[in-house]
């Protein structure tokens, strides 16, 4: 096929013609995914300050109605009504707080924003007062709780991150409870191995969980109960948020169940290295526990 010179131009022409087309539009394609994703980056940006600023707004008055529950327990500790009235406003905050939590994280491990921070734990003293802080959630069940501790409890200064290691027992604790029959307990105890590997454990002898509903447990937003008139309370993010901070620290959680005999969630946590300050502590109530121990 025989193909003039002027044939020749005109089709290289037209070629090229299309190329800067191409081109053209692939730079406006580019450009607009570099915009869109400048406004991903500022959403972003704003989704987290606002969730910093959301969780500052919302704990500070709620820390607030802890500390003047706690104030007023105190001031009426001779009168039974003002006593019992105390008790009520803390133990109704600490749930609060306890809900929160869970959807702040939830929100955070959502956004990718969630990085472990490692402080020394006294283990005993944060177990005991988480316990505690599910008593009257508890009792309102009439279920009993009860923390068994190891021989050498003193001695169990772990390295963890204490905000997450809070969130996981706390929901294990909060499932526990709700899942127990009426007069049933709840077993908490932990051990640490030589590696400073934390191992928990809270057994209820509750409703159980079926073999076939063991991993769909974790998911989120999951209920074994469904419809206005399910029995448990609960929004399905306590035990996802739980596997996911276990997960985030390198740990496992397995769960051993049967039906109308019980459940048992065993947490194992590694430790974790303090990378900017070798001798923090937790920022938890237990600190006078150290100081303690230093005077004995």
């Amino acid at each position: 096929m025989n193909v003039t010179d002027e044939e020749l131009i005109e089709e290289l022409s037209n070629r090229f013609a299309q190329s800067r087309k191409a081109f053209s539009d692939l730079s406006v394609v580019n450009r607009k995914l570099l915009e869109m994703n400048e406004r991903l980056e500022r959403s972003e940006s704003l989704k987290s300050n606002f969730l910093s600023n959301i969780r500052n707004e919302i704990n500070n008055p709620l820390n607030a109605i802890m500390g003047l529950a706690g104030q007023l327990a105190i001031i009426g500790a001779g009168n039974e009504d003002i006593s019992s009235l105390s008790s009520l406003i803390g133990a109704e905050a600490n749930h609060l707080d306890f809900q929160l939590r869970n959807i702040f994280m939830a929100a955070e491990l959502e956004a990718g924003e969630v990085n472990p921070r490692c402080v020394k734990v006294h283990i005993a003293s944060a177990l005991r007062e988480l316990v505690d802080s599910f008593l009257h959630t508890a009792a309102k069940k009439n279920v009993s709780l009860d923390l068994l501790m190891p021989t050498l409890e003193d001695a169990h200064i772990v390295v963890l991150d204490f905000e997450k290691f809070q969130i996981i027992v706390s929901n294990l604790l909060s499932n526990a409870i709700e899942y127990s029959l009426d007069g049933g307990d709840v077993e908490t105890s932990y051990s640490v191995d030589g590696e400073g590997r934390l191992q928990i454990s809270v057994q209820d002898h509750g409703v159980g969980i079926a073999p076939e509903d063991q991993q769909r447990i974790f998911d989120r937003f999951v209920q074994l109960e469904t419809g206005t008139t399910r029995s448990h309370l609960g929004h399905g993010l306590g035990l996802s948020i739980t596997k996911a901070l276990v997960d985030l620290l390198q740990g496992d959680i397995t769960l051993n169940s049967s039906p109308g005999v019980g459940t048992l969630f065993t947490v194992t946590i590694p430790p974790c290295s303090i990378l900017d300050d070798k001798d923090s502590f937790s920022e938890a109530g237990n600190l006078f526990l150290f100081d303690d121990m230093s005077e004995a």
